[in-house]
């Protein structure tokens, strides 16, 4: 096997599958950029990237055209939940990639889809529907967390995006909240986190 090093080096401009580990944000697209690229060729940026737009795998690219159509520009405004899901290979090894676990605006029974995780070997993929009315985090326990959520982020014990993660699980985050945390987010220049996988795809 050749010397897949260049698999484990995190991209600091884009979301990394370690940023969200054992978080599920519910993110909602404000842009989608199409660059032609022969590899990720789509970048996706959200409420709270932090100027990371998230760069998904050709497989997740078809889910999201599976379920909203092949027109980005009708993404916009739409929420999608992500994870990190460990087992996603590349060149044989482990390394990690940020997957798909629901999406807004499909049928409410779902999305049935089947990744290809090899030449020779495919998974059933099941895209649960997202339901969009969370309540609003308030405003006044958001300030007296911040400072703590700040710290966490500071000394790396948790990122920005699974603090906001942790936070969706109170209420949702308003524009002017998600960039108090942004703002609050240490820059980053080198990280140890893993690029997600490019091979995965779906039938």
């Amino acid at each position: 096997m050749g010397d897949i090093s260049h698999a484990l080096v995190a991209k600091s401009d884009q979301l990394n599958s370690m940023d969200i580990l054992g978080a599920e944000p519910i993110i909602r697209i404000r842009e989608v950029k199409d660059t032609k690229a022969p590899q990720q060729p789509v970048w996706i940026y959200f409420d709270g990237d932090n100027g990371k737009p998230w760069k998904p795998s050709k497989g997740m690219l078809r889910i999201l055209g599976a379920g909203w159509g092949f027109e980005s520009d009708a993404w916009i405004g739409k929420h999608v939940q992500i994870f990190c899901e460990p087992t996603v290979k590349y060149a044989g090894e482990e390394v990690g990639g940020v997957q798909i676990r629901a999406m807004s605006d499909i049928k409410q029974a779902g999305l049935n889809a089947v990744l290809a995780i090899s030449k020779t070997k495919r998974t059933p993929f099941k895209v649960a529907f997202l339901k969009v009315d969370a309540a609003a985090y308030p405003a006044e326990r958001f300030a007296k967390a911040l400072p703590a959520m700040a710290a966490k982020m500071e000394d790396g014990s948790m990122t920005l995006h699974q603090v906001i993660a942790q936070c969706q699980k109170t209420g949702a985050l308003s524009a002017e909240q998600l960039q108090q945390l942004e703002q609050a987010a240490p820059v980053h220049i080198e990280d140890e986190q893993q690029t997600p996988d490019q091979s995965d795809e779906v039938m």
